[in-house]
């Protein structure tokens, strides 16, 4: 069976979904944003991820991202949009992406090029083995504001 969508004709807006044979490639495909990470990629992605999951024939993962870069990170322009940050809380913990990742029982490689920064590399961290490209761009901004990074970035990078 193979799954690949795209955003004119697939089921998903902001992945890429495809299966073949015991591998399944989920890829991040917003490459005009750096494939920064939306609501909607947050959603496309869970869904894939409850489908990696629940397929007996998947016996690993790989994630990429599209274009020039794997993730640039959090889509910015959707900071404080939600109705209110409890509301934004809970769905954030209906579509837990980063506990589907840490609990997800077969491998996840992510193949990382150019930038990989924010929920990217915690995207990256949370797989089992990474593998980038020479010149790729690692870093986590968020600690230069002072904040912690969302999905635990600190605590999963050492």
């Amino acid at each position: 069976m193979s799954f690949s969508a795209d955003p004119k004709s697939g089921p998903f807006q902001t992945i890429l979904f495809e299966k073949r044979g015991a591998a399944a490639h989920i890829s991040l495909n917003r490459p005009k944003l750096a494939n920064a990470y939306n609501v909607q990629m947050r959603d496309d992605f869970s869904e894939a991820l409850s489908a990696v999951r629940l397929d007996p024939d998947v016996r690993a993962l790989l994630i990429t991202g599209e274009g020039r870069g794997f993730c640039g990170g959090a889509d910015l322009t959707e900071f404080g949009s939600a109705p209110s940050q409890v509301i934004a809380r809970r769905v954030r913990w209906e579509r837990d992406v980063w506990g589907q990742l840490v609990n997800l029982d077969k491998p996840i490689v992510a193949a990382i090029h150019g930038f990989c920064i924010g929920s990217g590399l915690e995207i990256a961290l949370l797989c089992d083995l990474r593998v980038a490209a020479h010149g790729t761009v690692f870093a986590l901004p968020e600690v230069h504001l002072g904040m912690i990074p969302a999905a635990g970035g600190t605590q999963t990078l050492p």
